[in-house]
């Protein structure tokens, strides 16, 4: 006896998740930063979908799975903070650092970025984390933040903008 349709569906969700979970827990990271857990912020995206799955093609999940996470992720930024969940993912870069000092120059850069990525506005820290960390084209991010290209364009510049002052000192004090 073949499958039911509803467990096709069943089947091809979980292996989207599968697929998908670790993008998608990277995408709500850099979005919510250490105000809210990731994993709380994937988990309740995919909760979501799945008690709506029978409305979407599960052949081409990504762009459906992205976009929920990261609508998600600005729900529970728009919510009125309670406590701030520490950081505990350890800052890694790509290349090994040369020496122990090399190392924590790194370390203290990358929580620099992250501070200043974090203060930033909702929208243009979700531009950004999607164009510079997930490579996503102006058309892909209109459409996961469902607002126009002209729009993310603008974002973009000005977070990138706003980015640059934050970090200005800090990177004048390393020369």
């Amino acid at each position: 006896m073949p499958p039911s349709h509803q467990q096709q569906q069943d089947d091809l969700f979980e292996r989207a998740v599968q697929t998908h979970s670790r993008r998608l827990l990277a995408i709500a990271r850099g979005i919510v930063g250490n105000r809210a857990s990731p994993e709380d912020v994937v988990q309740q995206a995919l909760m979501n979908l799945y008690q709506h799955r029978d409305r979407y093609d599960w052949r081409e999940p990504g762009g459906l799975m992205r976009r929920s996470v990261v609508n998600e992720a600005l729900r529970i930024l728009r919510q009125p903070r309670m406590t701030a969940v520490a950081d505990d993912q350890p800052a890694t870069g790509g290349a090994a650092a040369q020496s122990p000092v090399d190392g924590m120059i790194d370390q203290e850069t990358v929580a620099q970025v992250r501070k200043a990525i974090d203060q930033l506005p909702d929208h243009f820290r979700a531009a950004l984390i999607l164009c510079e960390y997930e490579q996503m084209s102006y058309v892909e991010i209109s459409q996961v933040l469902d607002v126009t290209v002209a729009q993310v364009k603008t974002w973009l510049h000005r977070g990138r903008r706003q980015l640059a002052e934050r970090l200005k000192d800090y990177m004048d004090s390393r020369r």
